[in-house]
């Protein structure tokens, strides 16, 4: 095991460009780069970690890069014969060792968490399974997530393995409390842990043709800091590290950021390891793969993040965009935009967006997502173009509320009235279980008395329209219309008038607003269904609306302007008394 080093011995799970799957050492994937598709690992948690390694490796190696040296790498479509990369490699190589007495990779050698007795005998083994490396495995609590194992159990893993998982743990560990212990000499206290850089927020990457592209296209040129250095090349970050759990420090630069050293991790064999807290960093807006945003401009940014029922494509206007004053856009997609104007690239490049996001609360992790976006150049290019996406957008997102907008109570407890407005399905719910409410132009359900539905009503309502929620199968159909969307966006556009098209020639428009309404009754029906052929159910839909029009496209508060603005126009054109 001592003689597994990262650089040469094969770990990196590849893809080449006919389909198949190898696995190479940094140096292999990177001069190879060429002839590779793309890094493809089971976990996309993993993929993440590798891809930025890498980049941390390439920025090292090629001293940032500056512009004109990121076009001269670029133009040679290869890094092989790349004499700053082998040089770079030869001179760390000792810091690669997975297992070394002096300098593991990416680990405190002499970490030591166990408690001994006078006689240096353990009096309490503090080592973890190797498993608590990964995010998708069940914890000792016994939480199930991923897999049916045991938390407590230890399984022995290869040495690539091993690698994949470590650096996976460095960027996406969660909360907890931390074992205290030793390093050495020094005495190390139980701390709270942090969540790891990419936890908190979409991480983003541009895939070209082959890896050697996705690298360039990511490698966004910076200015070089010599301080900013890789956590096998900071000799000082251990210390750093111990100060950060008072006063949590500033990421130097990207380097640090794509490889922290965010938990201290000592691997001491196959299936075992010390595991405790690392670096704790300031609130951070500056990645480079990430997205911002923030409601003005005094407002700090906060990233964009994975929630379990949205997926990462519903935020695409956000995500795939220029930067403005109120957001950040990816690194990666604003390098792209400039290398299009420089006519580096042509415009009618059609890179993917690789998103990757981590779903959690409360410290545990809930499901992970990798998305796949066509990113066409023209969107990206123009803001009237990012500007209708993020309309077109907001109108799929009216409609899904329409759909089911929830049940909203005043306390915690769900025995207090529920409020409106309620969608579709609430509706039709009201209808089933009470047929005597009445249908109020303004969408509020009362009885013919004018009573509220009571508790008893709300609790059942509230259970069955969550069983019935049609937004699931409607925003998973969407998908592929909003991908047709992207793609033929830039034909509703006049090149010539700089300006839309008319309404009736704009064809990926009306598609996208055709196929919304079309999603959203077919989610409807299909709900509804399941409430059988009874005369009460058939008589509660048929009191309902299953279909969709252009006025349910708007925003809830856009339908509340139209109602007054027609009711003073009404008011007006009355007769005279």
């Amino acid at each position: 095991m001592g003689e597994f080093n990262l650089i040469d011995k094969p770990w990196v799970p590849c893809i080449t460009l006919e389909g198949i799957e190898v696995e190479y050492g940094i140096r292999d994937t990177l001069l190879k780069a060429h002839e590779l598709r793309e890094i493809c690992d089971d976990s996309p948690l993993v993929t993440v970690a590798i891809l930025r390694l890498l980049l941390a490796i390439l920025y090292r190696a090629f001293n940032g890069p500056t512009e004109m040296k990121w076009k001269n790498i670029y133009t040679k479509n290869s890094f092989d014969g790349s004499n700053e990369i082998t040089s770079y490699l030869e001179k760390c190589y000792p810091r690669f060792f997975l297992f070394d007495e002096t300098y593991p990779f990416m680990q405190v050698a002499n970490l030591d968490l166990n408690e001994y007795d006078k006689d240096r005998k353990i009096k309490k083994d503090k080592s973890d399974g190797l498993m608590r490396l990964v995010r998708e495995a069940p914890d000792k609590g016994g939480r199930v997530l991923f897999d049916h194992r045991v938390g407590t159990e230890r399984p022995k893993y290869e040495p690539k393995q091993i690698a994949r998982m470590l650096l996976s743990a460095q960027s996406y560990s969660g909360t907890g409390i931390a074992s205290g212990g030793v390093i050495g000499k020094q005495t190390i206290n139980p701390t709270p842990c942090q969540f790891a850089p990419c936890v908190e927020g979409l991480c983003l990457w541009v895939q070209g043709m082959n890896l050697f592209q996705t690298l360039m296209f990511n490698l966004v040129p910076i200015q070089f800091n010599e301080n900013d250095l890789p956590s096998w090349e900071d000799m000082g970050l251990i210390t750093t590290a111990i100060n950060s759990w008072k006063t949590p420090v500033k990421f130097i630069g990207t380097i640090q950021r794509f490889t922290p050293l965010c938990r201290f991790i000592r691997i001491l064999d196959d299936h075992s390891m010390f595991f405790t807290n690392g670096l704790k960093t300031a609130i951070d807006s500056e990645d480079s793969m990430k997205a911002y945003v923030r409601a003005n401009d005094t407002d700090p940014f906060t990233p964009i993040k994975l929630h379990k029922d949205k997926a990462a494509w519903r935020d695409a206007h956000s995500l795939i965009s220029i930067a403005t004053n109120t957001k950040k856009t990816p690194a990666s997609l604003n390098h792209i935009a400039r290398l299009t104007l420089d006519g580096i690239l042509s415009k009618t490049l059609q890179p993917r967006a690789n998103v990757v996001g981590l779903a959690t609360s409360q410290g545990k992790a809930l499901l992970w997502r990798h998305e796949r976006i066509p990113i066409p150049i023209k969107v990206l290019d123009s803001a009237d173009m990012t500007e209708r996406l993020a309309m077109l957008l907001a109108e799929a997102e009216a409609v899904g509320g329409e759909l089911s907008r929830g049940l909203f109570w005043s306390g915690t407890t769900k025995k207090t009235i529920r409020t409106e407005p309620v969608g579709r399905i609430q509706t039709i719910v009201d209808l089933l279980l009470a047929p005597s409410f009445e249908l109020r132009r303004n969408g509020v359900v009362r009885t013919s008395g004018g009573r509220a539905p009571g508790n008893e009503h709300n609790t059942s309502a509230l259970n069955l329209s969550e069983n019935l929620d049609p937004r699931p199968a409607y925003w998973a159909r969407l998908e592929k219309h909003f991908f047709d969307l992207l793609e033929n966006l830039p034909g509703d556009w006049d090149e010539t008038e700089k300006y839309w098209k008319p309404d009736d020639q704009q064809t990926a428009t009306r598609a996208w607003r055709d196929a919304i309404k079309r999603e959203a009754e077919r989610a409807l029906r299909e709900s509804v269904r399941s409430l059988g052929t009874t005369a009460r159910a058939i008589s509660a839909v048929a009191r309902g609306r299953l279909d969709f029009h252009d006025d349910d496209l708007k925003a809830q508060s856009q339908k509340e302007k139209t109602k007054k603005r027609k009711l003073k126009s009404a008011g007006k054109g009355g007769k005279k008394k």
